[in-house]
């Protein structure tokens, strides 16, 4: 008797294995896609952290320059052998009893503020309240620090301090800007510095 056969139907779908092979390939796929994500999303707020903190840096280091060189009081003594603001000169509000250069060294403030001692972020560069709209939201810089650091530098090398006892014509000013980690630690996000000099009147 003769055998009938039976044509096979075309097989549709995929077997197990070829579907997890697929299931594996999306996923690695994904997780690579992911990790591209998160480097871009981590670079920007660096690049955020880096233009906020310059800025801060900048307009403090303006502010210092804004300044003269000595007190007008000890104007006829220029080489002061202490940077240091004297103590009324601390009794504020903020720094706006700070009338030169030396007045800065050490100072630090958490959050960094205005001369008058106005949140930073609600003022222009003159003190004047910004308008609603261009305000920051509130406590924007509660987790920020501005730190100053005012020395003598060698004649000879303007990249070497002195110490204060051997005063120059020749200062360099240091602002720092750090952020608060989540673990409470600082870490800093941009250094910088700024050289000054006091010119000796002839005659």
């Amino acid at each position: 008797m003769p055998t009938i056969s039976t044509p096979s139907r075309p097989r549709f779908g995929f077997s197990l294995m070829e579907a997890v092979v697929a299931m594996s390939i999306v996923a690695f796929a994904s997780s690579v896609l992911l990790l591209g994500v998160e480097a871009t999303l981590e670079s920007v707020e660096e690049q955020e952290e880096t233009t906020i903190a310059d800025g801060i840096a900048r307009q403090m280091l303006d502010e210092i320059q804004g300044h003269n060189w000595v007190d007008s009081v000890v104007r006829d003594h220029p080489y002061q052998t202490t940077l240091a603001p004297s103590p009324d000169e601390l009794l504020g509000p903020g720094r706006s009893q700070f009338d030169d250069t030396d007045d800065y060294n050490d100072y630090s403030a958490t959050p960094p503020v205005h001369i008058g001692g106005e949140a930073l972020s609600a003022t222009d560069s003159t003190g004047d309240t910004l308008p609603e709209a261009f305000r920051p939201r509130s406590g924007f810089l509660d987790n920020w620090r501005i730190s100053v650091e005012v020395a003598y530098l060698s004649e000879n090398d303007h990249s070497v301090q002195v110490a204060d006892h051997a005063p120059t014509n020749y200062r360099v000013l240091i602002c720092r800007v750090y952020r608060r980690n989540r673990d409470n630690s600082w870490r800093e996000v941009v250094e910088r510095e700024r050289v000054i000099s006091y010119i000796p009147a002839h005659g």
